[in-house]
């Protein structure tokens, strides 16, 4: 069986979900096997950010300065789950499963990029957060720097975890690689496409994060994405809609790590395609690595001694890479070293 991932999640090499048409108003796991339980000692807060919308809030704990986690395309705010307590001793850690993403609500409207910020700062002013530090993976670039331009005073640092600037990425003109193929023998169950997702493409997701973003039949095999294809295709719009960052209006500090694309080392899944597709794959490829590094340029510009890369490395630095990122977070966000 292919699956058939957004566009967003196929290009930067995320999770790749099914997309079958899920249901907007069934929750996920009606059938969740019963390694889908969450034991994290995190508490979870539903925030009213509109009418009729309410997103879901992880709270990890911790003292001092606020710090909000924002996802990156097709993920819920339980992918942080370990992530999270590398910053507890010195921050108050939460996070935000956008709107769309259960078990946050899926309106019909509101995945613009203005919005999503908006919401972001609803979730403030529900905590009683005056300022807070940043931190967002993947699409959730487009939310920081919004979050940057807009809400100034709301904002102490930005930290982008290989959340390029996506303005440009998807032109008509630019063809994709093939992406990765799941067999059916891949989805028949959450410890078979944990394996699956680990092989093809550098990703073990957190059990609880993995469990609110996929189905499960009575036989426990993974089903339909618990995200509709429309909301995902708004997504991918807004993104689209974006003019490419103006980084000089984003006088905030921001640290940049990204995981930068070399023409060699390709995508996981790469090594897995017949050879025909490789061939269709390292064609598109090419142009994409371009786009990728004249884009990266223009954030480290003015911003070299804040910006690190990690060539070749996967999308989920934070989860791939944990041990460099906490480091150089952690000294970009001026936490002590220990004696």
């Amino acid at each position: 069986m292919k699956l058939k991932p957004s566009l967003l999640l196929s290009l930067l090499g995320a999770v790749a979900l099914l997309s079958f048409g899920a249901s907007t108003t069934a929750r996920a796991g009606d059938r969740k096997p019963a390694a889908c339980k969450d034991d994290t000692p995190h508490t979870i807060r539903f925030v009213k950010v509109a009418p009729g919308v309410e997103l879901e809030v992880l709270d990890w704990g911790g003292t001092g300065k606020a710090m909000v986690l924002l996802t990156g395309g097709g993920d819920n705010a339980h992918v942080y789950d370990q992530f999270a307590y590398q910053f507890t001793d010195y921050f108050h850690v939460i996070g935000i499963t956008r709107r769309g993403y259960l078990p946050s609500s899926q309106p019909r409207n509101g995945y613009d990029i203005s919005t999503r910020a908006a919401d972001d700062i609803a979730v403030l002013d529900a905590f009683g957060i005056d300022k807070a530090v940043f931190v967002g993976h993947s699409a959730a670039g487009a939310e920081l720097s919004k979050l940057g331009q807009s809400y100034k005073r709301r904002v102490d640092k930005l930290v982008y975890l290989d959340a390029v600037d996506l303005s440009e990425r998807f032109l008509p003109s630019r063809r994709e690689p093939p992406g990765p193929n799941y067999t059916d023998a891949d989805l028949k169950s959450l410890w078979a496409y944990q394996a699956a997702t680990a092989r093809l493409q550098s990703l073990r997701a957190p059990v609880p994060a993995l469990c609110h973003s996929v189905r499960f039949d009575a036989n426990g095999a993974i089903g339909n994405s618990t995200t509709p294809d429309w909301i995902s295709d708004k997504i991918n719009a807004g993104v689209r809609a974006t003019p490419p960052t103006n980084w000089d209006t984003i006088t905030e500090p921001r640290l940049g790590i990204f995981a930068l694309f070399t023409v060699e080392a390709r995508q996981a899944w790469y090594w897995y395609l017949s050879p025909a597709k490789k061939v269709e794959f390292d064609d598109a490829w090419v142009p994409i690595v371009v786009w990728h590094q004249k884009t990266i340029q223009r954030f480290t510009d003015g911003n070299y001694s804040d910006t690190f890369l990690l060539p070749g490395a996967p999308h989920y630095v934070y989860i791939t890479n944990e041990a460099e990122i906490v480091r150089w977070m952690r000294t970009f966000l001026g936490i002590p070293p220990r004696s």
